[in-house]
Formats: C-alpha cells, structure tokens, sequence
C-alpha cells in the first residue's frame, strides 16, 4: 500500500473501504447511522482520519450499546 495514503488527512467512502477491507455499502450505512462522522465538501463525502481510527477501533457491539441497541450473544 502506498505510504502517501497514511498522511492523507481525511478519506472518501471507497478509500477507507480499500483500507479497512470493509465495504463501501456497510461504511454508508453506518454514516447513516450514526456510528461514522462524515462531512460533505461540495459533492464529495469525507471521513476525516481521527474518526476513521475511531470507527475502526470500536467494535459494532460497543457502538448498539452506545446507542440503546440490543447486544447479541456471541456464545461466551
């Protein structure tokens, strides 16, 4: 992956998808929802790099909690 990309101070939804192997649709959905900040700059959607980290590092489960949803079993 090229190194020019780490220094990048925000993404779009198909650059963030490339770098976290997550698609694009379920990065939409959780902009939809809440769980990733964006912001639009004329026609283009952007994540900034601090919340990219930050969505990347919590975990769905956390993120239902957060917002009153229900956890599911995970068999532990």
């Amino acid at each position: 992956m090229s190194e020019h990309v780490i220094d990048k101070f925000a993404f779009s939804i198909d650059e963030l998808a490339m770098l976290t192997t997550l698609s694009a649709p379920k990065i939409r959905k959780d902009i939809r929802e809440g769980r990733l900040k964006s912001l639009k700059k004329g026609t283009r959607r952007l994540i900034l790099k601090d919340e990219a980290i930050r969505y990347i590092n919590v975990d769905d489960a956390d993120s239902l909690e957060e917002k009153g949803g229900r956890q599911v079993d995970k068999g532990k």
